[in-house]
């Protein structure tokens, strides 16, 4: 082990918790009540980790799902509460338990399970470590969050009021600048009650990423590959009744900084059968940024997305793009990557050290014409029948968060959606947020 601290370090908390490191806190000399939680000595190298989280947040949703089916126009709110525990044996084995408890109010729409899940088991894994001269492997088993590359493919949906995971076998490894890894298992059926999820053998999933990092810190880069094999019993699109779904997917993603400019582009191609027809699908991202180092630090960047639709549902194949656990494009998840075409400029700012401010301007075009508008969850918005227009509409966001503490943070998210009179009747969307998390 590396030696201790002589003072207790800063928090420095990760978007998956289970990916954070305490074992270097043995031995602080003045430790205090987090670093005591974080480190709790049992014998030898032997330690167990004690962490929790509570969000809360009201929330205001007008036009949710641009005008369609059931509406919330008084607003809600969410809170969610987790608890974890982390138990390190000498380096080689690990047992990690992660509860969580959500719960939406006065929510007049559709309660799903990802505004509500009550107490149930978001992560429960074992994993065994075995050092390989330079290079470590590491086996993990059970329920776990999964976040690889820019969350594209596999994301834990943050945004939500309940988190993401999956039940897998993965095997991992780091080697130098070198990491990568296979996985093979199922996705979670989630449900509202209390530990009721249970593993969704209709929905297989098995793949291998591969990633290699390079350069100073001026001038990094990092280069990915990620390929998924999945089949789902059942999935539907709007240019077809629904079917089994057997799709392969491969990611090849490339991210990078040179002095103040930073790339991040990333392809997916997707083939294999929907039923009867050959899967034809893509999807394209990108974003470029400029940053500045002085005053409030502004960044100006630009993202384009590109995902494919079904071009004739008559042909034999299905172009429509199908995400598999993706990232939404927006806090609030407005709008799927299936069939949609994005132009969006953006501009960050950070006047003080503790406070960040985002901004957005979007277009949002579909893909193809013979296809319709998805939600990210994959609800059919729009049919393609509804209108000969590509261009559905445009979306500004505004969002800031302001971290009061290493443990405290309060922010806000509001977006404004006007859709095209070409795909009316229907709805403008306006969301806003507010919300303030506490972590240990």
């Amino acid at each position: 082990l590396p030696p201790a601290p002589a003072k207790a370090p800063q928090p420095s908390f990760k978007p998956i918790n289970h990916e954070e490191d305490y074992s270097s806190f043995r031995g602080i000399s003045d430790a205090n009540l987090w670093t005591r939680l974080k480190h709790i000595p049992i014998a030898g190298d032997t330690y167990a980790s004690i962490g929790g989280e509570l969000r809360l947040r009201p929330e205001m949703r007008i036009g949710e799902r641009w005008g369609r089916g059931p509406q919330d126009d008084d607003g809600n709110f969410q809170q969610r509460t987790r608890v974890w525990g982390d138990l390190q044996v000498e380096g080689l084995f690990r047992a990690f338990v992660d509860i969580e408890h959500a719960t939406s109010s006065g929510l007049d729409s559709v309660v799903a399970p990802i505004e509500e899940g009550r107490l149930d088991f978001n992560q429960a894994f074992v994993e065994a470590r075995l050092p390989v001269g330079s290079a470590r492997i590491t086996a993990r088993v059970g329920r776990q969050e999964i976040g690889i590359g820019n969350y594209t493919v596999f994301d834990m949906r943050e945004g939500a009021n309940t988190r993401r995971s999956l039940d897998l076998v993965r095997v991992m490894g780091t080697n130098g600048k070198w990491d990568g890894g296979v996985l093979a298992g199922h996705a979670v059926l989630e449900k509202l009650g209390t530990f009721d999820d249970e593993t969704n053998q209709d929905y297989d999933l098995s793949g291998f990423h591969l990633g290699r990092s390079f350069g100073s810190a001026n001038r990094m880069g990092r280069a990915e590959a990620l390929f998924v094999a999945s089949d789902r019993a059942s999935l539907n699109f709007a240019t077809g009744p629904a079917s089994r779904d057997q799709r392969r997917t491969l990611s090849l993603r490339y991210a990078g900084k040179r002095d103040a400019w930073s790339i991040d582009a990333e392809a997916i191609r997707q083939w294999g059968s929907f039923g009867q027809l050959d899967i034809q699908a893509y999807y394209l991202t990108a974003t470029v940024a400029h940053a500045w180092q002085g005053g409030w630090k502004p960044k100006l960047g630009l993202r384009v997305d590109v995902g494919s639709g079904d071009r004739n549902p008559n042909d034999g194949k299905m172009g429509t793009y199908g995400p598999l656990f993706p990232r939404p494009l927006t806090y609030n998840g407005d709008l799927g990557p299936h069939n949609l075409t994005i132009f969006q400029p953006m501009l960050s700012l950070q006047p003080t050290t503790n406070l960040t401010l985002d901004f957005s301007v979007a277009g949002l075009w579909r893909t193809s014409t013979h296809d319709g508008v998805y939600s990210l969850g994959g609800q059919v918005l729009r049919r393609a029948d509804e209108s000969d227009a590509r261009f559905f509409g445009k979306r500004v966001t505004a969002a800031g968060r302001y971290a009061v503490n290493p443990f405290t943070t309060f922010g806000f998210y509001t977006i404004y959606g006007d859709v095209s009179e070409k795909f009316r009747p229907g709805r403008d969307l306006f969301y806003a947020a507010g919300y303030v998390t506490f972590r240990i």
